[in-house]
């Protein structure tokens, strides 16, 4: 619910103080109207309850335990259902933290859309609404937020699982898709992704473009959808190191152009433009993803290989010496099963946005 609409907090300083002991359970019908009318685009209204008498499952309706005290503003009051009901949401951080007992990239994945800039919104171009451009709405959460809420919830179920995954989302996500592109390129092997580096979302450069009217210099800022950062791990740079000491760092800006986005002729040019004027930054390579590159596994996995190759990095995980040729086989076909299975949840499945 949090992803469709403006944020319930947006404005309003004051903390609800709200308990699940007392609070009703909807029934089918009820569950169905709250779809409906919030335009959630699920099947099952997901609802937490205190009691285990109260729990109730059907095709409209999941509802979920919690076992003891929640921190104050775990819930948000909906005005906009009705004066005769009062309907709350889950808060973002607890949103967040309810998410850990599914799987570990669907937890990341629920990390990126509490602290994203957009919402989704059917109506809209691309399906989705930029946040930061309204006036009644914002980002719903950070993540230090979400890990002082957290820290707030001694012995809650999946807490630790929580906490650990938080440190592989990103904050400031534009869209689904760039969502899914930073969780591809930087998340373990272990979880399914290439491992390539550290990713920002929507970082600002200052570019140099020769002189203006004045013959001052002239700058332009240009922001990239992903930026990934990596220390490589061959080749000349391996053993540089910056003014402080610190090993020098490769970067990769990767741009995602949607159809939905970018179809419009003026819209193609001024891409065109954009990843001229990012070719003059001296320490960083652009590469281009466009929806048919993302739509299909092979290709992007071989754009990500280019990625990984432009940093210098080694592939992930790295097998040692113990392992014999058929193992090492095994083990890279489970690898890449993963990466399969976490391309089709991130990008296949969801082929509206």
């Amino acid at each position: 619910m949090l992803a469709h609409q403006p944020n319930p907090r947006h404005g309003d300083t004051a903390v609800e103080h709200v308990s699940l002991l007392n609070a009703d359970v909807p029934c089918e019908s009820e569950a169905r109207d709250i779809i409906e009318h919030f335009d959630l685009e699920i099947d099952k209204l997901d609802v937490l309850v205190a009691q285990k008498e109260k729990r109730r499952y059907s095709n409209h309706l999941a509802t979920h335990l919690v076992s003891g005290e929640l921190p104050e503003g775990s819930f948000i009051s909906l005005a906009s259902w009705g004066p005769d009901v009062a309907l709350y949401v889950c808060c973002p951080e607890l949103a967040y933290l309810q998410a850990s007992c599914g799987p570990a990239h669907e937890t990341i994945y629920a990390g990126y859309a509490m602290t994203a800039d957009y919402r989704l919104d059917a109506l809209a171009v691309g399906g989705v609404v930029n946040r930061t451009d309204s006036s009644f709405d914002s980002r719903l959460t950070t993540r230090d937020q979400i890990s002082a809420y957290i820290d707030q919830t001694i012995g809650a179920r999946g807490r630790s699982k929580a906490e650990s995954l938080l440190a592989h989302v990103a904050e400031g996500s534009r869209s689904p898709r760039e969502s899914a592109l930073a969780m591809m390129f930087s998340l373990p092997a272990r979880y399914g992704g290439f491992a390539i580096g550290k990713v920002e979302l929507n970082k600002s450069y200052r570019i140099r473009d020769g002189k203006n009217h004045r013959g001052g210099n002239r700058t332009i800022v240009r922001t990239p959808d992903v930026v990934l950062s990596a220390v490589p791990e061959w080749g000349p740079q391996a053993t540089t190191h910056d003014a402080n000491g610190a090993p020098v760092k490769l970067h990769a800006a990767i741009d995602y152009d949607s159809d939905a986005a970018h179809t419009d002729t003026t819209k193609m040019e001024r891409d065109v433009e954009r990843r001229n004027e990012l070719v003059m930054l001296d320490d960083i390579a652009h590469f281009t993803v466009t929806t048919e590159i993302m739509d299909d596994y092979e290709e992007f996995s071989a754009l990500a290989d280019r990625v990984r190759r432009k940093l210098k990095v080694r592939k992930r995980p790295l097998f040692n010496g113990r392992y014999s040729a058929e193992k090492r086989f095994f083990k890279e076909r489970e690898v890449e099963n993963k990466r399969f299975k976490l391309w089709q949840s991130l990008v296949e499945q969801k082929r509206n946005w």
